[in-house]
């Protein structure tokens, strides 16, 4: 029997740590999303999938998901800086992991 599971669920299951290094080529191709580190990663990828424009507006009004931008790596980003990631085509979204 085949288990159908939510966008939501398998977004999460295709969510990973990455490296910059690893996902710098889509910074290059204005295909890097940030999310703001207070959301949750997956949840904002669903929103995408969804299409739920409405919802979508209203967080990049609030700059909570943005491109990323060169002062955003400038700022964020070196060889070790290790990231959430998930594919939400033709976007990759991104967050800092918090070192905490």
């Amino acid at each position: 029997m085949t288990q159908i599971i939510s966008t939501k669920e398998q977004l999460n299951l295709e969510t990973a740590e990455v490296f910059w290094p690893e996902i710098q080529v889509f910074f290059a191709q204005g295909k890097l999303l940030v999310v703001d580190a207070q959301l949750d990663l997956v949840e904002v990828a669903t929103l995408i999938a969804d299409n739920q424009v409405n919802q979508l507006k209203n967080l990049i009004e609030n700059n909570n998901v943005s491109f990323v931008s060169a002062e955003w790596v400038k700022k964020h980003c070196t060889d070790t800086t290790l990231l959430w990631a998930v594919v939400v085509a033709p976007y990759v979204l991104t967050q800092l992991i918090e070192n905490d």
